[in-house]
């Protein structure tokens, strides 16, 4: 076949496909995905906020461009019709945000972008603006500037200075410098009112905002602490945070999440923080959270007689519950869930469900790992798993399952037990309670 899309409609007509055998083998990783794995529920996350927050401002159906791309972290941009570039010095990020749903990524120095002026309605970045040295930030300026079309907007997410907490480059000494460049690259981090000042230069509106120093993820407040030596908070609550649990985090993370959404949907300014947003525009600015907020784009939508063959865990047609694990991995990966985990889709009648699992548990000999899998409340596997490895599943549809109109379905998989590797490897900070990991969940007409 001539494309990656047309190779991907050969699911499930004759057996794995070269794909399909690509996503089996590769899941482990702890980057973000892209759009296609992105669960509704996550916008809440705090560690997804910055995210959000370019989500919420960016116009449906504009022209955008990731600066510092990285591996596509920016994907989700693509719910929204956006034609989505990126630029990256490393030829891997490059690689990898095209893989994951950007229109185009380029190698190249932010200093001189390989693109013609006025090319776009937004340049955007999350955490990058403090990797690029001072000699070369209004070098970069006014590159974003070129390339902006008229009333264009250009949105970033900066690490700062938090004078509070930290010294300044010339207050440190050698060994802190060399310390704190070497905990996370950052050569040119700014306080906020030197930020603003800077952005100035380019645009004639700017507005900052201070944010992260009340709502943080977990392990940044971990990171602070350990790396940076910062006192982001008591040395017990410290240690309390170090005893949770992986899902009793991902809790803290979801609750931090959705209170970082009221503050800044109600506006509420905080003290100066070691992040800022910045919002400028050569044209007087909207909302600067917000503008342009349409969520509708991160629920599942009905498919429609293009889609098929449906392949649920790559597609915008599922909705994944709390017994999956979260899918925040590039390249596209398994998930790995719980005891029992659940899918929801709406799909005209379909006759066979297709899909590979595997389990890293140990012991099968001795103990096999049962698993069953229903549809709409009705069994349609049972087996007993009694080696590692990928193994790929068959099913055929109870005609008592089958509609003839497009209907609701659950899909919903069970371990008789799970495990966790940190107990059984000392080496391993998983705490997960794992079964089973699944992908390549096919639904067939």
């Amino acid at each position: 076949m001539s494309s990656e899309k047309e190779r991907e409609n050969l699911y499930g007509r004759a057996g794995i496909s070269d794909q399909a055998q690509f996503y089996r083998a590769r899941y482990v990783s702890d980057e973000l995905l892209d759009a296609r794995y992105f669960d509704a529920l996550n916008r809440f996350d705090i560690r997804r906020a910055r995210t959000l927050w370019v989500y919420d401002n960016v116009r449906a159906n504009s022209r955008v461009l990731d600066l510092g791309c990285g591996g596509g972290v920016l994907a989700l941009l693509k719910r929204k019709g956006v034609t989505l570039f990126g630029v990256d010095i490393s030829d891997a990020c490059a690689a990898a945000s095209r893989k994951n749903g950007y229109d185009a990524a380029y190698t190249a120095r932010l200093t001189a972008l390989p693109f013609a002026d006025k090319s776009f309605d937004y340049v955007v970045s999350l955490d990058v603006m403090g990797h690029v040295e001072f000699a070369e930030k209004d070098t970069v300026l006014a590159e974003i500037r070129r390339v902006l079309r008229p009333g264009g907007v250009t949105l970033h997410g900066i690490e700062s200075m938090n004078r509070a907490w930290q010294k300044d480059y010339d207050e440190m000494s050698d060994d802190e410098l060399r310390r704190f460049i070497q905990a996370d690259g950052h050569v040119g981090m700014e306080d906020e009112e030197a930020i603003n000042a800077r952005f100035r230069k380019f645009f004639a509106h700017v507005r900052t905002e201070s944010r992260f120093g009340v709502c943080l993820a977990c392990e940044e407040i971990l990171k602070l602490a350990d790396v940076y030596g910062m006192p982001v908070c008591e040395p017990d609550f410290l240690e309390y945070l170090r005893s949770l649990s992986f899902k009793e985090r991902r809790a803290f993370d979801m609750a931090m999440g959705y209170v970082f959404g009221k503050i800044s949907e109600q506006g509420i300014r905080i003290n100066r923080s070691s992040y800022v947003f910045v919002k400028a525009s050569a044209e007087p600015l909207g909302s600067f959270y917000n503008e342009h907020t349409d969520h509708s784009a991160l629920f599942p939508s009905a498919v429609t007689d293009e889609d098929w063959p449906i392949c649920l865990d790559r597609s915008a047609h599922a909705a994944f519950d709390s017994g999956w694990y979260e899918a925040a991995s590039l390249p596209p990966m398994a998930r790995w869930m719980n005891e029992r985990a659940r899918i929801n889709f709406s799909v005209p009648t379909f006759s066979r469900v297709r899909l590979d699992i595997t389990t890293h548990m140990p012991g099968l000999d001795d103990q096999p790992l049962g698993l069953e899998i229903f549809l709409n409340g009705e069994r349609i596997l049972w087996a007993s798993i009694v080696r590692t490895g990928w193994q790929e599943f068959w099913i055929d549809v109870p005609a008592e399952v089958k509609v003839e109109t497009i209907t609701d379905y659950e899909l919903e998989i069970r371990a008789n037990r799970t495990w966790q590797p940190s107990l059984h490897d000392p080496r391993s900070d998983d705490h997960r309670e794992l079964s089973f990991a699944v992908c390549n969940i096919e639904i067939i007409q």
